[in-house]
């Protein structure tokens, strides 16, 4: 009997809780944390680098209640300047030193953001949000060159969609992680090395 009558209390309890909660458009900002440990593998070599953002919608996706409101995820703000910042940084803990990219320079490595999305789906006494982030990365060193593509997916589970704080958290976790898959990749660094 206590144990039926406590778990109508929690039931009624998160019901008003959730039913309270608005649901309002969110928009992120890009803001990753690449962590590289410090090495001279670049050995003071020049790079040349460009990061862009080539997405032609700048919605992730939606978060909500499909049963009552679905709202926007954006990221309308350019994340390339915030995404070169620490690609510029890492590539500096290892040794190389940086320049804007040019089409004359021998050594560049290029990166776009491909692919952003942030799915929120309702199951029966949760929400699961899923981030997908692929960044692809085309380095260059005289006549060799190399291409990748660093995909992420992470998931996370929970009693309400995500609020703004959540998401942006999800997805910056989920850029630095490609970021930094990209700098564990030793065949890029190499050739940029040679």
């Amino acid at each position: 009997m206590i144990t039926r009558i406590l778990l109508t209390t929690a039931v009624i309890a998160l019901l008003t809780s959730t039913q309270g909660c608005v649901v309002k458009p969110q928009y992120l900002r890009i803001d990753p944390v690449v962590k590289v440990a410090q090495a001279q593998i670049g050995a003071g070599k020049s790079v040349g680098l460009r990061v862009s953002d080539p997405r032609p919608d700048k919605k992730l996706g939606e978060v909500g209640d499909p049963d009552q409101k679905m709202v926007d995820v954006r990221v309308d703000e350019d994340p390339s300047p915030a995404i070169y910042k620490q690609i510029e940084q890492a590539l500096i803990r290892l040794g190389f030193s940086v320049q804007p990219y040019s089409e004359t320079m021998d050594r560049t490595l290029d990166i776009k953001i491909y692919g952003l999305e942030l799915k929120s789906v309702k199951k029966p006494l949760t929400f699961d949000t899923e981030v997908r982030v692929t960044v692809a990365a085309h380095a260059v060193n005289s006549t060799e060159y190399y291409d990748r593509q660093f995909s992420v997916r992470t998931r996370k589970a929970g009693a309400a969609p995500p609020n703004q704080k959540d998401s942006t958290q999800l997805v910056n976790t989920a850029v630095s992680q490609a970021l930094e898959d990209l700098f564990a990749d030793e065949q890029l660094l190499a050739m940029l090395a040679r």
